[in-house]
């Protein structure tokens, strides 16, 4: 691999470009994935014929990195400096692997109609944990509305642990625009709701909507509803974090659907 040591290298500029800013991925269409297991998910689906490994010189003898490396499928791979490296991760304890590769094009890939639709959800992880839960609880696409976070942001991509190159996601879209062209159950939460989620028949199309981390559904979004229900809780907890609420939500309708099937 050829060692890159200096920071006007073009592939480390892009790298850290990525890596930091939402214009310039929407620019290129392309994103910055930091890890093995999300390099090696996005490769799984993907494949990585098109995309550039950087790699940093401690990473370098990472067993599972080598594999990767050996597949020979990415365009280019680099060696980093370790002060280079530092520069474009923006994990903790990084695990010496980075790639910068073309935002994918997911498509449906089950006949099921099972929407979550995201409104003004701003923290990036709490976005990629929920697209997380979303994709494991079986939801079928997601759109977002133009207050969210970029979930190609890294650490949207870090929280989504590779759902965003299994779920199709849709950005920048109207709520009403969308949820007019769907002929199905819409569930909007609200604690005033006198129905519980454990209430409502989730069988058939359903789309699900959650609004932001503090102030949650806004009465114009929650009124696009057709069900609109609570999360019975005990003690005086007042709400729960938006992440925890999605996934009883989704989870509630696996487990009536496995439900159906057990019939």
């Amino acid at each position: 691999m050829e060692h890159i040591t200096s920071r006007q290298n073009a592939h480390f500029k892009q790298a850290r470009k990525l890596a930091g800013s939402a214009r310039e991925r929407n620019k290129s269409q392309q994103i910055v994935m930091d890890g093995i297991r999300l390099v090696g998910a996005y490769a799984l689906e993907f494949g990585l014929q098109n995309s550039t490994l950087l790699v940093s010189e401690e990473g370098a003898g990472n067993a599972d990195i080598q594999q990767i490396l050996r597949s020979g499928s990415a365009r280019h791979s680099y060696l980093l400096a370790p002060e280079l490296f530092a520069d474009i991760t923006q994990v903790e304890s990084p695990e010496g692997i980075t790639a910068i590769a073309d935002i994918p094009r997911v498509q449906a890939k089950s006949p099921d109609d099972f929407r979550i639709l995201l409104d003004g959800l701003q923290d990036p992880g709490n976005l990629g944990g929920l697209l997380r839960t979303a994709a494991a609880a079986g939801a079928t696409s997601a759109y977002l509305t133009k207050g969210c976070a970029d979930p190609w942001s890294p650490r949207s991509l870090r929280g989504g642990m590779g759902a965003q190159f299994i779920l199709p996601v849709h950005e920048r879209v109207d709520l009403a625009i969308t949820l007019a062209q769907f002929d199905g159950t819409v569930i909007g939460t609200s604690p005033r709701a006198t129905q519980t989620i454990y209430d409502v028949d989730l069988s058939g199309p359903v789309a699900m909507i959650f609004g932001s981390e503090g102030r949650g559904l806004a009465g114009d979004v929650l009124s696009m509803a057709n069900q609109v229900v609570n999360i019975p809780m005990a003690g005086k907890v007042e709400s729960l974090n938006v992440a925890a609420a999605a996934a009883i939500c989704c989870f509630e309708r696996m487990r009536q659907s496995i439900k159906h099937e057990a019939r």
